[in-house]
């Protein structure tokens, strides 16, 4: 890390998402296209990344291999994923030292998680979300109807079999579109991360409200029960900053 430019004061988020690369390639003789839903595009985490460094922090883009890298000329943002560095041994040593990891649905959070790193996770489905800790953060990708021609609320996927399901065809039945989220949502909810962990987040009233409204739901579901939570308990907040600009979807 030090022939990077890292000195032992200095901060470092990992970044992981979920693409097609790594099971095509170590498990070629496999169709994993069932669970294709779980695939995200990096060049939508590149703004939180270039908040994140210019707050200070390094960013380790994180994977074995993966379909395409990150592009950022910022020499704090670190594409370790296709360096010549990364090896697993260091895979396991970020994830126990990061001050949190940002994860979308990769099975790398379980590092950070077995370490009691805060995550942010963008969960899909939706019921798998990391609720165990009180420092994660949830966002979860659009749901949109492409019958009704409208984005689902959390209620409607609550109800339906999308929340907790391990393949792409409970969506093709459902004829539900998943859309990512966009960069804008993602550095916000990452941005809240920080924010929290240095001691400057600013609650308003309304968040509380927001909050409970989004879980009482949540834990509502026929698809969820409390084995699904570690320890059995539901902890971690769904990103403050969508919920007061949607409103609307905790109908």
């Amino acid at each position: 890390l030090k022939k990077i430019g890292l000195t032992e004061k200095d901060k470092f988020v990992c970044l992981i998402i979920n693409d097609s690369f790594y099971l095509k390639t170590y498990f070629p003789n496999q169709d994993w296209n069932y669970h294709s839903y779980r695939n995200f595009n990096i060049d939508n985490y590149i703004l939180a990344a270039e908040e994140l460094a210019r707050r200070g922090y390094f960013v380790f883009r994180m994977g074995k291999v993966v379909s395409k890298p990150l592009k950022s000329n910022n020499h704090k943002i670190i594409d370790y994923a296709t360096s010549n560095l990364r090896n697993d041994f260091l895979d396991i040593y970020l994830g126990a030292k990061c001050i949190f990891c940002v994860s979308a649905s990769s099975g790398f959070e379980a590092v950070p998680v077995i370490f009691r790193k805060p995550l942010v996770h963008i969960a899909i489905p939706l019921l798998d979300a990391k609720t165990c800790g009180e420092k994660n953060l949830i966002l979860t990708k659009h749901h949109y109807s492409k019958k009704r021609k409208k984005e689902l609320t959390i209620s409607e996927i609550a109800k339906t079999d999308v929340s907790g399901y391990d393949s792409n065809k409970e969506f093709e039945e459902g004829d539900i579109e998943l859309i990512e989220n966009s960069p804008e949502e993602i550095r916000d909810v990452v941005i809240e991360a920080v924010d929290r962990l240095e001691g400057k987040w600013v609650s308003r009233e309304v968040d509380q409200k927001l909050q409970d409204k989004f879980w009482n739901i949540y834990y509502s579901s026929p698809h969820i029960h409390s084995k699904r939570f570690l320890n059995g308990k539901l902890k971690a907040r769904f990103g403050t900053n969508f919920l007061r600009e949607n409103p609307e979807w905790l109908n």
